[in-house]
Parts: C-alpha cells; structure tokens; sequence
C-alpha cells in the first residue's frame, strides 16, 4: 500500500500521462513506476490469498465471509461514494476537466476550474484561453495527459471549425500523432465531421497516414456502434444519433480516398486471439443504458472503482473461493487441515520439504509450471495502449484477462498456505532473486525491444521473482514483532484509500515550482505520508473507521494504580 503512494506520486514526473503533470520531469521515475507496477499488486493478491485461505481453515467459510464484507466490501463501497468523488473534484482543479455536455462555455465561468492547457481550452470551448493560449507554440504540439490527443485533433473530433482553422492558420503540425499514432484527419473522420475533413485536406493533410494498427482515416468510418460508443463515451465526446453519424460518415468517405488494396496478412495465433478478444470486450454486449447518463455505461471500460479496484477484486476472489469451497468443501479441508497440521506442529519436514507439493509450490520448480500459466493473460495484457506489467481494470465487471492473472497469484497464496512452510524455505534465495530481477529482468523490460513472447516471460518472471524476493527479505530482516511496524501496516489501509486527493493537491501546487524533480517527488512523498497519518491518528485510529478497516484498537490507559 505505502509502494502505491509513490508509485502515484512518481508519476508526476515521469514521461507517462497522469492527471497532473509537472514541469519537470526525468526518465528515472518511469523506470520506478515499472519496478513497482509489475510485482506490487501480484505481491498483494499473493498475500490475500495466503491470509484468506488462513481465515477460513481457523474460523470457517461464514466467517471469512463477513470478515471480508466488513474490511473489504463496506470500505470498497464506502469510499466509492466519498473518496472518489472528492478525488475528482481536487483532480478537475489540477487537471483537464470534464468535458461539458455541449460546446457552449459555461455562464458562470468564474466557477470552473482554471485552465491549465489548450487541450483544456478546446473541451471547454473557452474561445479567449484558446486564441491566447495557441499563441504560444509549444502549446500547439502539447497533447493532453490523460488521452495523449494532440489539441488539433480534440478540436477537429469535437466538430469545432472554428478552432481547427485557429490553430491550423498558427501552424498546428496537422502530421501531428496521438498517443495511438492517429492524426487530427483520422479524428474528424471518425467523429464524422466532413467540413473539417475537407480543412484538414487543403492545408496537407495526408489521406493515408497511418495509426499504429494500420489504419487510415477512411476506414475509420466503418466503426461499428459498440466501438464508436466505446470511445466517444471513453474520449467523452458528446454522443451522435446513429442515423446523423452514418450520414456524417458517408460524406467524409466522399472526400477521403480508400487504402490501396493489400494482400492479405495472414496474422499469427496470438494476433488472432488478441483481435478477437478485443473485440468481444469492445462489443455492445457490455453496453448498457443508465438513466441520467448521456453515454451508455460500458461495464468493462467505464472507471467505476478506480484506484480501489483492487478490493473489488478482492471481493470477486473471495466470492470465488467461496464457491469452489462449498462445491468440494470436503476434499479441499482434509487436504489444507493435514498439511497445516504439520507444518504448524514441525513434524512434517520431509513431507513438507520433499514430497510432490513442495516441489510444486515451494521449491524452486515452482517457477516452470507458474511461469507459463501466468504467461497466458500477460499475452493479452496492453491491448490498448502498450505498457509495462499488468493492465489495471476499473470497470464495474473485471476485465477477464487481468482477473486471471491476479487470480494467479491469489490461489497461489493460497496453496501456499495449505502445504505450509515452517522453515521459511519459500523466497529464501532473497539475496539473489532480488537483484536478479532489480538488474537483469527490469532492464529488458525498460528496454522493449524483444518480442511479445519474451517479454512477457520477463515481465512475468520479474513478477515472480521479486514477490518471492520480498517475502524472503522480510522474513529474514523483519520477522521480529515490531510496533512501528504494526502501526505501519495498520494505517497503510486508510493511507492508500485517501492518499490520491492529497497527491494531486501537492502535485498540482507544486507543479510549476522551479526546483528538481527529485526533490519535488520526495517533499510530495514525504508531506503527503506524514499529514495521511496525522488524520490517521486523529481521525481513523480509535474511531469506528478505524474499526471497520483493521479491527478495534484500545487507546493506551495509564498508570490507575492508587497508592497505599
């Protein structure tokens, strides 16, 4: 939990988009934020699993049930409805506003958020900070952080012509790419917006520029209705009528030349799957209509959870388990009960240490069968947008690739448990699995240059490597009962649940500060950890809060012994 706090707040300053985005920035923090994406999470569900496989063999599946309902579902929900939304609102004072409902400026301007950028400007349709803000050229190249749209191409996909012919009159690169190697003409065309077609095509725009899945702006006005309602509800354009849009579309295919015919590609298998798996995620058969919202709800893609995904995957691993335990309760209790029953009482060391389970849980050898099981999802993994380590799934249901490779991790954990390990033989080559992966895995992956297979068995071997390496370290360093320690792992909880409005607030103060980004990273890091747990101490510790998330805990009493 505490990793995730830096891990947000590095993010500030690296070369990857983010809510708020600092003036200075240095490679170093993408290559932290790789280090801890790619095992932290693993790491935590690996432990979840353990624990929940802990509290079922010692109190029963009805109380692992509502122990998990009261620590893990309640504050899910809870702070679904309080945390995110004042997470939103200190976002939209730091970072790019929602984009309104129509492109007529607010009434009341001095109730919105400051303007940060042209992007800004251009979905907010703020005609002055548009015409100042493209006066200055860096302005016009900056894409958005949180897209990575070029400003031309929001303008040209919002159907504004009069900000298109601004910006491109003050020489707007109109090659300019998005984050997807897209083009403002590939945008217009799209979005349906044939007069901005015809614009971007007089001043130069190439026809048959090409995104970096091969696409050229005229075939993108073939995109079925669950992909457009995909991305407009995504990119939060306002929606069309279907009818108006086919009509839009067909008069942009009008002006637009079709790509030269090509022999066919024949893809690979994984190419093959990869396509057909996305898309059935980006099918209408997620849509579904919600009273008061314009855009449908999309139940893979539409951020519900956000940065509190993981206990709602929590809660499907936990429901799941409790399912498979209820189909063959009786065969997974005799199996957990004799293996625990004999680590705990120290009997079984040869049974533990060399019979078939150890081997395949605990032992080295592990890794041949975890490895290329693990392998299957991260082959799915960056369908979107290529990226280091595991997708992250904010929707109402989970992505099903990323809750099986999670869900790896959690029954692991919990195979873990039931063949037990007195002697701490899981992770004890520590001293060589962590800079293993610290100085040969994480290179290769910083690197990108392998191809998808090999860098998924980096990818997922780091994952493993690095887990094993932490529960080996911390097991031979601090394995001791310490308070400080304790008090640490209790209020890390809440500190994670409320630690993003806090990021974003320092980091959007600090942002324009002229100073090096290392020390920016540490003050945010430092300030935002101590004032979490000032409000820790104060307001969650001995409080009911405190007791919903890490059960009760008693203030210290003093000394009431009277004198004789």
């Amino acid at each position: 939990m505490l990793l995730g706090i830096g891990l947000h707040a590095a993010l500030a300053y690296a070369m990857i988009p983010w809510a708020v985005e600092d003036s200075r920035r240095h490679p170093f923090f993408g290559a932290f934020v790789a280090l801890v994406h790619d095992f932290r999470m693993p790491l935590f569900f690996l432990i979840s699993g353990f624990f929940t496989a802990m509290l079922w063999r010692q109190k029963g599946l009805k109380a692992l049930l509502w122990h998990r309902f009261q620590r893990v579902l309640v504050p899910c929900l809870l702070g679904a409805i309080t945390i995110l939304p004042l997470t939103a609102w200190v976002n939209r004072q730091f970072a790019i506003p929602d984009l309104p409902k129509s492109a007529v400026p607010a009434a009341n301007p001095q109730v919105a958020a400051p303007i940060q950028s042209l992007t800004e400007a251009i979905r907010r349709a703020d005609r002055e900070r548009i015409d100042q803000l493209s006066r200055e050229p860096a302005s016009l190249s900056q894409p958005d952080p949180e897209f990575s749209v070029q400003p031309l191409a929001w303008a040209a996909m919002l159907g504004d012509e009069q900000t298109v012919s601004l910006l491109l009159d003050r020489k707007a690169s109109i090659a300019g790419k998005n984050g997807d190697g897209s083009t403002a003409l590939h945008g217009a065309a799209f979005t349906g917006h044939p007069t901005i077609v015809r614009m971007l095509l007089d001043h130069g725009a190439d026809p048959l520029a090409k995104s970096n899945d091969g696409t050229v702006p005229y075939q993108t006005t073939f995109a079925d209705r669950g992909v457009t309602d995909f991305i407009f509800g995504a990119l939060q354009i306002p929606p069309r009528k279907p009818d108006e849009l086919a009509t839009a579309r067909l008069a942009c295919r009008e002006l637009l030349p079709a790509p030269p015919a090509v022999p066919e590609v024949r893809l690979s298998l994984r190419e093959t799957i990869r396509k057909r798996y996305t898309d059935w995620l980006t099918s209408p058969f997620w849509l579904v209509r919600v009273p008061g919202r314009v855009e449908p709800l999309h139940l893979l893609f539409t951020p519900v959870f956000d940065h509190l995904w993981f206990l709602w995957f929590l809660c499907w691993f936990v429901g799941l388990f409790a399912v498979g335990i209820l189909a063959v309760r009786g065969i997974v209790r005799r199996v957990v009960s004799s293996h625990s029953e004999q680590a705990s009482a120290g009997a079984g060391r040869d049974a533990c240490e060399t019979g078939w389970r150890y081997r395949l849980v605990i032992s080295p050898w592990r890794l041949l069968w975890l490895i290329p099981v693990t392998m299957l999802p991260q082959l799915l993994m960056g369908l979107f947008s290529p990226a280091v380590g595991p997708d992250t799934s904010l929707g109402l249901l989970p992505q099903p690739h990323v809750l099986f490779y999670y869900g790896i991790f959690f029954g692991y954990g919990m195979m873990y448990f039931a063949v037990g390990d007195p002697n701490g033989r899981h992770g004890r080559h520590w001293w060589l699995t962590l800079p293993v992966s610290l100085c040969v895995l994480l290179p290769i992956m910083l690197w990108g240059g392998t191809s998808a297979e090999v860098s998924a068995l980096v990818q997922v071997s780091y994952a493993w490597l690095m887990s094993a390496g932490c529960m080996g370290f911390f097991r031979r360093f601090l394995s001791e009962p310490r308070g400080w320690i304790r008090y640490l792992s209790d209020s890390s909880y809440w500190l994670y649940l409320v630690h993003l409005p806090m990021l974003f607030w320092l980091q959007g103060m600090t942002r324009s500060w002229p100073v090096s980004p290392f020390l920016k990273f540490a003050a945010v890091c430092a300030v935002a950890t101590v004032l979490l747990l000032i409000s820790y101490e104060a307001l969650v510790r001995h409080t009911w809060l405190g007791a919903l998330l890490n059960g009760r805990r008693t203030r210290p009493q003093g000394n009431t012994a009277k004198t004789p």
